[in-house]
């Protein structure tokens, strides 16, 4: 079947958003650009269960931050300097902002997280990361490498954005859960009785 039909067939999602009562419709990836997501006026939001494949990390992955304004602050000798507030501080927290790509069965995709997002995903804080790869510690790439390849189920905000005239929409990943398969299979039953099967 897959040889004949199935590997050029287009899948419809079923299924309702991260748990009951939320109001996030499932999708899938090849959904995002299918349904053109993100166009609209306002932001789509959407759950997905999709597995990380990718993180960049070669470049900017976080930046150093005022820990009570979470805004960037810039490096002023032995201290830190927040523009937003005109305050020097003595230590800054470094903060995620990240790029990765996800896939499902059907498709792949490039997304942004921040600073909570990435925490979940990789299990430790970017000051935790950042002190790692300064120290040029194994576990730096280590934590990188473990953190892919892991199901998730994903909130996801699409908004186009223009820059640079050039139009794209930006998916961003709003929320983190591990995939619960008690509620998955009981979610795929009750699909299954709606359908009279």
């Amino acid at each position: 079947w897959y040889e004949c039909n199935g590997k050029n067939a287009v899948f419809q999602a079923v299924g309702g958003g991260m748990s009951s009562g939320s109001k996030e419709s499932r999708k899938t990836i090849s959904q995002i650009k299918g349904e053109n997501l993100g166009n609209a006026e306002k932001p789509d939001y959407f759950t997905i269960r999709a597995w990380v494949t990718y993180f960049k990390h070669d470049g900017t992955w976080n930046y150093p931050a005022n820990p009570e304004t979470k805004k960037k602050v810039i490096a002023h000798g032995d201290s830190w300097f927040d523009e937003s507030t005109q305050q020097t501080i003595d230590r800054c927290e470094r903060r995620y902002v990240m790029n990765l790509s996800c896939s499902d069965f059907t498709g792949s995709h490039w997304f942004s997280a921040f600073n909570d997002q990435g925490t979940c995903l990789l299990g430790k804080t970017a000051d935790e990361m950042q002190e790692l790869k300064d120290s040029a510690h194994p576990d730096y790439e280590a934590t990188w490498q473990a953190s892919v390849f892991k199901p998730y189920v994903l909130k996801v905000r699409a908004k186009a954005e223009t820059w640079q005239d050039e139009t794209r929409v930006k998916c961003t990943i709003m929320e983190v859960k591990p995939v619960d398969w008690r509620e998955g299979a009981t979610e795929i039953r009750n699909l299954i009785r709606e359908f009279g099967l």
